[in-house]
């Protein structure tokens, strides 16, 4: 790694993702911070791409210490890590928090997420994500804690309200068990400074009319498809792919598979309205095509391409 020394009263302004303000760091915290972030950088790459193990949890592990180390720099909340490549880094749009997810596989068909959520402010106020997924028995209708999260890569972040009364939108990815993948909408608001995930802004099954009202939308789908759920800022819609059960074979359970058509949320003030079917043009569909999580087109979490995995499966 190279360090590039500068005075220490020499300034260097950098952009921050994701926000819509500048900070300018004294040139020796820019350096400590460059210096820690390659750091980072490395066991997140580990974390991804390592084979054995026993090594993605080593580099887990230091990770985690080298992150909290990091942030408590002052002002770190500032600091763009644009190089973490394998870590989700993600804004809602009035930069009052960050959230750092990223994805562990502990064996082919067990992940674990890990994560952390930094508040603005000087100082370091920073909220350990836990991931808990395995123990809720019921995740739909679950009030859940940083202490008890349900773990995922989080992949963008909406908002409605301002101010104390604001309600946040996790939009997050689960590689769940291999076969099924799940992706979700995780409401945060702000509870006495801390953090509550979930809240009851989805309407209730409207086939079910006992049904309870969900705290956030799941959607459970094949490892074999690739759908939609993000908000569209050109149509101002949360967007999401219909799923349908395809059978393959007598016997072997359904897998649920998008359809070509799409549902849809609009935010309302204190709720989300659902859209049964969105009508799209050729033009809406091109907006609301999937994009690739951490823009690795083509390719899994673990930088694999589908070729390569059709070739290994040929061999």
């Amino acid at each position: 790694m190279r360090y590039f020394i500068f005075l220490s009263l020499i300034l260097i302004t950098l952009p921050l993702s994701g926000q819509t303000v500048k900070f300018t760091f004294l040139a020796k915290e820019k350096e400590k911070l460059s210096a820690l972030e390659d750091t980072l950088s490395f066991y997140a790459y580990s974390i991804v791409n390592d084979s054995l193990p026993e090594d993605r949890f080593y580099a887990t592990r230091e990770l985690i210490v080298t992150l909290v180390k990091t942030l408590k720099i002052k002002n770190s909340f500032y600091y763009p890590f644009s190089k973490l490549k394998s870590v989700s880094l993600q804004y809602p749009p009035d930069s009052s928090f960050r959230m750092f997810t990223w994805q562990l596989a502990v064996s082919p068909t067990e992940y674990r997420y890990y994560g952390a959520l930094q508040r603005k402010s000087d100082s370091l106020i920073l909220f350990p994500l836990i991931d808990r997924s395995f123990t809720i028995s019921q995740p739909d209708v679950a009030s859940l804690s940083p202490e008890n999260w349900m773990g995922c890569l989080v992949y963008g972040i909406q908002q409605f309200g301002v101010g104390d009364s604001a309600t946040y939108l996790a939009f997050g990815y689960d590689a769940n068990d291999g076969k099924t993948r799940k992706k979700w909408i995780d409401p945060i608001r702000f509870v006495r400074n801390k953090p509550v995930f979930g809240a009851p802004l989805f309407p209730p099954n409207p086939k079910d009319s006992s049904a309870t009202i969900p705290l956030r939308f799941i959607l459970s789908y094949s490892a074999e498809s690739t759908i939609k759920l993000n908000y569209d800022s050109e149509l101002g819609l949360i967007v999401f792919d219909h799923l349908a059960p395809l059978v393959l074979k007598a016997g072997q359970p359904e897998e649920m598979v998008p359809d070509g058509s799409y549902e849809a949320f609009k935010i309302l003030p204190n709720k989300l309205e659902y859209i049964e079917m969105l009508t799209v043009t050729s033009t809406d569909e091109e907006t609301i095509r999937q994009k690739p999580i951490l823009g690795r087109e083509g390719k899994d979490l673990f930088g694999k391409s589908s070729l390569e995995k059709k070739k290994k499966g040929n061999n």
